[in-house]
């Protein structure tokens, strides 16, 4: 169970990385993801330096430190405007940001109910979440914000 709570963790990280926007200016497809990538590298570090949950108490205690660094950087992503072409992708992209950090929040309170099974189930669409959002940001271009 450690592996795959680590495992989910990690993958809601950054995993939804992206969004569409409000810049008054459309950039190009490949500075949209060069921009988003950018953005994604320097919470990734942030969130690599999280210690990583022995148990479900400090799994609560990581999610709670994950979900302020995720909301930072949804918000730097969805100030990024993508090309016009892209903007429905782009939409698409931000949504599941938002569903892995909900997903985040979840798996939190569950951890912190001391709920394994709660969590275990939890963790299953989670990862799909994650893995559609990492999906969408390969379709965008990018190469760090599709990344667990």
């Amino acid at each position: 169970m450690r592996r795959a709570l680590t495992l989910l963790v990690a993958a809601a990280l950054l995993g939804g990385c992206g969004g569409g926007g409000s810049s008054s200016t459309r950039l190009t497809a490949k500075d949209y993801a060069a921009k988003a990538d950018a953005i994604c590298g320097k919470y990734k570090q942030q969130t690599d330096s999280l210690a990583r949950p022995a148990d479900l108490s400090d799994l609560a205690d990581v999610a709670d430190q994950v979900v302020p660094i995720l909301d930072k950087a949804r918000g730097e992503l969805a100030k990024l405007k993508p090309p016009a072409d892209e903007q429905a992708t782009a939409d698409s992209w931000l949504k599941q940001f938002d569903v892995i950090i909900d997903d985040v929040k979840k798996i939190r309170d569950k951890a912190r109910d001391n709920d394994t099974a709660a969590v275990q189930a939890l963790a299953r669409p989670a990862l799909k979440h994650n893995k559609r959002a990492n999906q969408l940001a390969t379709q965008l271009g990018m190469t760090v914000c599709s990344k667990d």
